[in-house]
């Protein structure tokens, strides 16, 4: 009995053991078949900022970092590529205007300039010489016509027919006398032998009065066109004085040669640096055998007799400023005293200038001439470009742009909506509600 309940037993424990083995396989299976998903947290919706619609002031103002400088400083720098030659200077040295700062290596350029205002001047020497006898031919011209106006044919006429008239006069009367010599035989040969040469001579008298008669009668036809000719003369030499003295002589060479002592002087002033105006070297850039490029500043001079404040800005911010305007400054090494400054000058945006085009920076000046400042040092400057006392504001964060049009969401009770709003003064912190809201509405931010 005892061995069959051991067979019982065993037999029991075995088909367990089995039973437990495949529950455990499937139940392995089913689980890398289906697992068990893992639950998900509920999304929390955050809660949007609202603001107040309220009244008081908006201003706008632009803020920026300006360094103290010379007010009347210039960059200066080479206008052509190369080595540099000579530098004539050190920094904080004294210079009066004109004066040699720096210049390039220039090979013979200097020998290429006296060359050509050599030809220059033998060029110019020739157009003298052009212009002299030019003014030489229309002084004659002058004097012939003058010369032929003080002429009087009329009265030449006048004189040439009197003068003609008497010798036919004196020829009849030769003609009588002679022709009675002849009917008288007692009169010796010799008297009648001297009428008959006084008729000879008469005669021949009369030929010529005769002949410059007519002489007198075609210079008077002729006058007025020979007036009309030199006249033409004087304005033909004045046409000629006149384009010499224009061209400044032969164009192809007096020109050619003013042409080229230019480009070559061009060069040699292209590759050197003069000081503009009497000041100090506040900076220096080159040494001597340096490579530098053109346009690129290599030296800056100043006067720092005069101080103030500059700042290059962006183009957009220089557009709302205007000269006179008031400005704050405060001094980073000295923070606890606001001075009061004004917009002293502008640059120039968008085109030519008749002021110095090169100056970019906007200048800031102190209103108080005693009050010290240092070269080089910093200062925030401060300018309110827009301010209204009592207006409607909001932040920033309350106005939605949609498609350039400006709205708010306006919360009334659980309701929302949309509204259309015009804004004034954009301040940094407060924005100007024209039209829209009404004071004390809630707007939903984003």
């Amino acid at each position: 009995m005892s061995v069959l309940m051991r067979m019982i037993k065993a037999i029991s424990l075995s088909s367990t053991f089995w039973l437990l083995l495949i529950l455990t396989a499937c139940s392995s299976g089913a689980s890398e078949a289906e697992p068990t998903p893992t639950p998900l947290p509920t999304p929390v919706v955050a809660e949007k900022p609202t603001y107040v619609v309220q009244r008081g002031p908006v201003t706008k103002s632009l803020e920026f970092t300006g360094r103290v400088g010379p007010v009347k400083q210039q960059d200066l720098f080479f206008r052509a590529d190369g080595f540099v030659r000579n530098v004539q200077v050190e920094r904080n040295d004294q210079v009066k205007t004109g004066d040699l700062l720096a210049d390039l290596e220039i090979g013979d350029l200097e020998n290429q300039l006296a060359e050509a205002q050599l030809k220059l001047k033998e060029a110019e020497r020739t157009s003298n010489t052009s212009l002299a006898d030019a003014e030489t031919e229309l002084e004659k011209a002058r004097l012939q016509l003058q010369k032929k106006l003080a002429e009087d044919a009329k009265a030449t006429v006048v004189a040439k027919q009197v003068a003609l008239e008497n010798a036919q006069d004196l020829r009849k009367y030769a003609y009588d006398e002679y022709d009675k010599a002849k009917n008288r035989p007692w009169d010796p040969d010799q008297v009648t032998e001297s009428y008959r040469k006084s008729f000879v001579e008469a005669e021949r008298n009369l030929t010529v009065a005769q002949a410059e008669y007519e002489q007198a009668l075609a210079s008077q036809r002729t006058y007025a066109y020979d007036i009309a000719l030199l006249k033409q003369d004087v304005a033909q030499a004045e046409r000629k004085v006149a384009q010499i003295k224009e061209e400044g002589g032969t164009p192809l060479e007096v020109e050619q040669a003013k042409l080229e002592v230019k480009k070559i002087a061009d060069k040699i002033a292209a590759a050197s640096i003069s000081a503009p105006f009497e000041g100090e070297v506040l900076a220096l850039n080159i040494s001597p055998g340096n490579s530098v490029e053109a346009f690129k500043t290599a030296i800056v001079v100043g006067d720092p007799g005069a101080l103030e404040i500059t700042a290059n800005l962006e183009a957009s911010d220089v557009a709302e400023l205007s000269v006179e305007m008031p400005a704050t400054i405060r001094m980073r090494n000295r923070p606890e005293q606001d001075l009061i400054g004004f917009v002293r000058q502008l640059p120039f945006i968008g085109g030519s200038d008749s002021t110095n085009n090169d100056d970019k920076a906007v200048h800031v000046a102190l209103q108080d001439k005693n009050v010290t400042l240092e070269l080089g040092e910093l200062a925030t400057v401060l300018i309110t470009l827009e301010q209204k006392d009592n207006a409607l504001w909001l932040p920033p964060a309350a106005i939605r742009t949609f498609q350039g049009r400006d709205f708010v969401v306006i919360q009334d009770g659980a309701a929302q909506r949309r509204v259309d709003v015009k804004l004034g003064i954009k301040g940094e912190d407060r924005v100007e509600v024209l039209e829209g809201v009404q004071e004390g509405q809630v707007v939903v931010g984003q």
